[in-house]
């Protein structure tokens, strides 16, 4: 089982660079598409076992079914909102595993200290777009969704610090990848860096 899927994976990453350094934008994200269909697909039919995750797994599909229609303001704040829902639908499922976590003086003061951080850069990103102060909703927007990405990955670092496992590991490194894609796409595509 894990072999077959370890080459999906493969040739679904393969397929994709190939697609990114080929193809142009619009045909690139139908690849991306596809190869998220597949794996909810995959999870749909064999591995369906919370509901949480179901709708986190259907939301990142719609966002990437939703992607090909970037360029259209409407889709956009769609966009965002679909995005930020399945962060918030993966910090949903994870809740209760860390119910007891406790924070320490010494972590309180490092947390606050990166989210003042993350803040300030994310408000150095936004002012990269077009219409930034413009369009008010975009902007709290992307505000949102930079901070929820934040606590996406806050959230499963405390996982992996709680459980210390295999699980834990994957799902911070999903998290960084979420994450990285989220801003790999941003410099591609506000700041024209076609190497992103």
């Amino acid at each position: 089982m894990k072999s077959w899927f370890g080459l999906l994976v493969l040739i679904m990453i393969v397929a994709n660079v190939l697609a990114i350094y080929y193809l142009d934008p619009i045909t690139d994200r139908w690849f991306r598409l596809l190869a998220t269909v597949v794996f909810f697909l995959i999870f749909l039919f064999m591995y369906n076992t919370d509901k949480r995750l179901l709708i986190a797994f259907f939301l990142l599909t719609l966002f990437d079914g939703l992607l090909i229609f970037y360029e259209d303001s409407i889709v956009r704040y769609i966009i965002y909102v679909v995005r930020i829902s399945a962060y918030l639908a993966i910090i949903n499922f994870l809740y209760p595993y860390l119910s007891r976590l406790r924070l320490n003086f010494i972590t309180f003061i490092i947390t606050t200290f990166i989210i003042a951080l993350d803040i300030y850069m994310l408000h150095d990103m936004a002012i990269y777009i077009p219409g930034y102060r413009v369009d008010t909703l975009f902007t709290i927007l992307f505000y949102t969704m930079g901070l929820v990405s934040l606590a996406l990955v806050a959230t499963c670092i405390s996982y992996l610090n709680r459980y210390a496992d295999a699980k834990g590991f994957l799902l911070v490194v999903i998290s960084i990848c979420l994450v990285l894609s989220d801003l790999t796409f941003y410099n591609a595509y506000y700041l024209d860096f076609d190497v992103f």
